[in-house]
């Protein structure tokens, strides 16, 4: 049986309910003078992240089963499911999520994680409000998870959604410190491959503050939930500049002018919500926001192939496999209905992208 999760987590939509405006203050002093900082990163950063972005040059791929990578988590469909699942696939790489707060049943993610023996995980270790609010408890609960997985991986991606309130931090400082209080970790874990910034969305100036500062941490891989649900396709533009392609390239440009990460891009969640799917999307009714079954299996397609296509990407993480309002495969009515966007998926990893 599966852990319970706290009052705000909404375990349909694997993330916590959306937060009252009253619990969103952005004008308090310690709001304002994170931007001010952030502010001051741009500016004083600009021009060396625009000289890196000016200058990529597009570079030879990784393969593919390195490259193209599925978030699986226990909570959704029988494990035996999965299997089965993935070994239709095809699919090595591997994201698996364990909330901090769930380091007491460890047990349950280790049992889970040991039927997929032949892949490659990478741990993506959440953070709640009480990270934040008690340090040393991130510093141990990290510690314990990182300890658990010795023998079955070495990468761990800690936090998720840092840019988002409800995820814990009310501003990038927060997750600044949750990141310095695990600087200790390569002294007993030298192998360790830690993955940071975890931006969600395109927010190129939380990313940089992530990436260049004077926090005492170092990161190996910058990772990002890059979406593009509300922009429709990834060759759409934001801001009527940036399609996914370009966004990509900004983000790679910032490692590369980072102090504080290694030049190395890893997407760690994307996908497009499904029409029509509440409870498992909270914005299910919203046809802007939303898409048909044929329409993410096009966007996934389309996603993958631009990704791959800049060579500079090491990984991209479809999230996730089961989940009827995002996923690959719907297991609403006790059944398994694998969706238009499981077969684009494999078509991926049985052909050329």
């Amino acid at each position: 049986m599966s852990p319970e999760h706290p009052r705000w987590w909404d375990p349909d939509s694997d993330q916590p309910y959306k937060l009252p405006k009253d619990k969103k203050p952005r004008f308090r002093a310690d709001n304002l003078i994170e931007y001010t900082k952030t502010a001051a990163t741009a500016l004083t950063m600009s021009p060396i992240v625009g000289w890196h972005y000016a200058s990529l040059k597009r570079s030879t791929p990784p393969d593919l089963s390195d490259f193209v990578g599925l978030g699986i988590s226990p909570d959704h469909g029988d494990p035996a499911q999965v299997e089965d699942l993935l070994s239709e696939l095809g699919v090595k790489k591997l994201l698996l999520r364990i909330p901090s707060w769930h380091v007491n049943h460890i047990e349950y993610y280790l049992h889970f994680a040991d039927r997929f023996k032949n892949h490659d995980f990478l741990i993506n270790i959440l953070q709640s409000q009480q990270s934040v609010h008690d340090i040393d408890t991130w510093q141990q609960n990290v510690s314990d998870i990182v300890k658990a997985f010795q023998g079955k991986t070495n990468e761990f991606q800690l936090g998720n959604a840092i840019n988002r309130s409800k995820w814990g931090c009310q501003h990038t400082g927060d997750y600044l410190k949750l990141l310095s209080a695990i600087s200790s970790l390569r002294s007993s874990y030298p192998d360790i491959v830690i993955g940071g910034s975890s931006v969600i969305d395109f927010e190129p100036l939380s990313t940089l503050r992530t990436l260049f500062n004077f926090h005492n941490y170092d990161i190996d891989a910058c990772t990002c939930a890059l979406y593009v649900n509300r922009r429709g396709s990834p060759y759409s533009r934001q801001y009527g500049v940036f399609s996914l392609a370009e966004k990509l390239r900004l983000i790679y440009a910032m490692t590369k002018a980072s102090n504080r990460s290694a030049s190395r891009l890893w997407v760690t969640e994307t996908n497009w919500p499904l029409l029509n799917t509440k409870p498992y999307t909270p914005n299910s009714g919203l046809p802007r926001s939303t898409v048909d079954e044929q329409t993410q299996a096009q966007y996934l397609t389309e996603y993958y192939r631009i990704a791959y296509s800049l060579g500079f990407v090491e990984r991209v993480y479809w999230w996730q496999l089961i989940n009827p309002g995002y996923g690959l495969v719907d297991h609403r009515n006790n059944s398994i209905r694998k969706m238009p966007s499981f077969f684009a998926f494999k078509d991926l990893l049985e052909n050329t992208i």
